[in-house]
């Protein structure tokens, strides 16, 4: 009689060397995969910027032809509604421009950039509209150098005549009429900003820290900033830091194209208007002259995106 072989037994479990197998398989995945998700990541929120920018530029668009065609009025220091004594409080004015446009928008969020990090600036910025007071992702064109130039969106700064509401808090700028942009599809309207509280795209005041390494770690988008433009339509742009000693600036955060810096010139043959505010403009030429000076005088940081 033969006797059947013993029966095998069944494995119930992984080997230790199948185990480390798998674990070093799901390892090399991630460290594959992770940067493509971070990329596709940032990838998403680039394209939410995009977005932003451009809905904005569409609802100043609307407000200018309720208004004459003219670009909002806006400036530094106007009192709010609840403290009229606080004559420098751009964060929280409710007759500022971010909120001037709020019944084409009916959105506050729109205003801020996902990758803007910065922790919010409370209690400076709170406000009915931004209660936890966020810093603004965007800013318009006050032109391509400082802000009371007068060669962007708005003319040079002006003081309150006598007898006017807000007489006493320093100054304003008034928005241009759309007829004075001599290439509307090739101006910029609004762009990421790393200004605040002003909100500005002059290229002088683009950052919040103070150091340099603090600098770089604003930049965001890995250096592709969204961009808008006075038809309205929206895209992205190059920008990279440099210094600026000719004009005392250590950091400033410009395109890197110069045929893009001069479109933030409404007009690249505009000189610069008189003034009747104490500030004296930065700048006795047009602008883009002004334009090839600070291509001329500025020197590359040591930056890696």
């Amino acid at each position: 009689m033969m006797v059947p072989p013993p029966m095998k037994r069944q494995r119930t479990g992984f080997t230790l060397i199948e185990l480390l197998v798998v674990i070093a398989i799901i390892a090399i995945l991630a460290a594959i995969l992770f940067p493509v998700f971070a990329q596709a990541r940032e990838q998403a929120r680039k394209i939410t910027c995009v977005s932003n920018v451009r809905q904005l530029t569409n609802a100043w668009l609307m407000y200018c032809q309720d208004y004459d065609e003219t670009w909002v009025t806006t400036g530094k220091g106007y009192p709010n509604d609840w403290d009229r004594g606080n004559c420098n409080d751009d964060g929280t004015d409710s007759r500022d421009a971010n909120y001037l446009v709020q019944p084409y928008v009916k959105n506050f969020n729109i205003f801020f950039c996902p990758d803007r990090s910065i922790p919010p600036n409370t209690p400076a910025f709170v406000s009915p509209i931004n209660p936890q007071g966020k810093w603004i992702g965007y800013g318009m064109n006050y032109g391509p150098m400082h802000n009371r130039n007068g060669y962007g969106l708005f003319h040079v700064s002006t003081s309150y005549t006598p007898g006017n509401y807000w007489q006493g808090c320093r100054h304003y700028f008034p928005g241009r009429t759309l007829a004075e942009f001599a290439l509307p599809a090739q101006m910029v309207a609004q762009i990421d900003t790393n200004d605040s509280p002003q909100y500005t795209n002059s290229p002088y005041d683009q950052c919040q820290s103070s150091t340099l390494a603090g600098c770089f770690s604003e930049i965001r988008h890995h250096g592709r900033y969204s961009v808008s433009f006075v038809d309205g339509h929206a895209k992205t742009w190059d920008m990279k830091p440099y210094s600026l000693p000719a004009d005392g600036d250590d950091f400033t955060l410009m395109p890197s194209d110069p045929k893009n810096i001069l479109q933030f010139c409404y007009d690249p043959n505009a000189t610069m208007e008189p003034s009747t505010s104490s500030f004296v403009p930065e700048s006795t030429s047009n602008c883009s002259q002004t334009v090839d000076w600070m291509v001329a005088n500025r020197i590359p940081l040591p930056w890696n995106p």
